[in-house]
């Protein structure tokens, strides 16, 4: 196969690919049901506050800023809701099992309830509960279940653009997302909906760990795909395959040019000395 059937070749792989990576798109992923008052409203590239304390499973008075030891998945949710958030829990925790990344070492998670009635003990709850549900082993630390009071809970909300409204009775009309902070704080990308992918899961998570080392592959994943905010997903970018794929074709070629027009030296070490010739 020449040159041109190799980009050939990898144009169709490409584009084979994107539609499957576009099939992640979330068409719930910014108003719920086109209410402009609820929903996410996106603040990409702002800072959570690193200094609201918030109470976690244990009782336990924590800081913000204290979890963020790693890239963090951040979940806001209630904990007594059935159609959104406990989905969305379950859905997230699932893409964990799958992911080649360890929690607590690549990440950690924390999920804080936005209902400031929900208790300690609710918390406690859904976190054994998620936790014991896991095909793979979650540390216990490097996912934290939290509550808070009303303060705190609006300055974390309305930091990263998260609208929802109580109804009558303690339901609450609210979208679902998942949002991926640095270490600093900083919001670098939301996953809006319930249906989540593994692969937009770890390519978010390097998005949050930018700046620090990651092996050649984790690399060569961010370099090949880019997030699409309209779509909520990370999509194949096939001009930048085709290019990488072109690039190392033409380094091999050009290598192989200079190796061919290297003189060969003799076996014996080269020519020998002109008196050392016989007459």
């Amino acid at each position: 196969m020449g040159v041109l059937g190799l980009l050939a070749a990898v144009a169709a792989l490409g584009g084979a690919l994107a539609p499957a990576a576009r099939a992640g798109e979330r068409p719930d992923a910014v108003n719920y049901a086109g209410d402009q008052e609820i929903g996410i409203f996106e603040r990409l590239g702002e800072k959570v506050p690193l200094d609201l304390t918030f109470t976690d499973s244990t009782g336990k008075e924590v800081v913000l800023g204290d979890l963020l030891e790693h890239p963090t998945i951040l979940t806001l949710v209630y904990y007594r809701c059935p159609t959104i958030c406990s989905p969305l829990l379950r859905e997230l925790g699932n893409t964990i099992d799958k992911l080649d990344m360890e929690p607590g070492v690549d990440f950690d998670l924390v999920t804080l309830s936005f209902d400031v009635e929900e208790t300690t003990e609710l918390a406690a709850q859904a976190k054994e509960s998620l936790l014991s549900d896991r095909a793979r082993e979650v540390p216990p630390d490097a996912w934290h279940f939290l509550t808070g009071t009303p303060e705190n809970i609006e300055a974390i909300t309305e930091a990263v653009g998260f609208k929802f409204r109580k109804e009558e009775g303690k339901d609450f009309v609210h979208a679902g997302t998942i949002l991926f902070l640095t270490t600093d704080g900083k919001i670098v990308r939301y996953l809006n909906g319930k249906n989540l992918l593994p692969a937009d899961i770890k390519l978010a998570v390097l998005d949050a760990a930018a700046g620090k080392p990651r092996d050649f592959f984790q690399r060569l994943q961010r370099l090949c795909y880019a997030y699409d905010p309209e779509g909520q997903t990370y999509v194949l970018q096939v001009n930048r395959l085709i290019l990488i794929v072109t690039g190392t074709i033409l380094g091999l070629f050009l290598l192989f040019l200079l190796l061919k027009r290297r003189p060969r030296r003799k076996a014996d070490g080269g020519d020998t000395a002109p008196s050392e010739r016989a007459v």
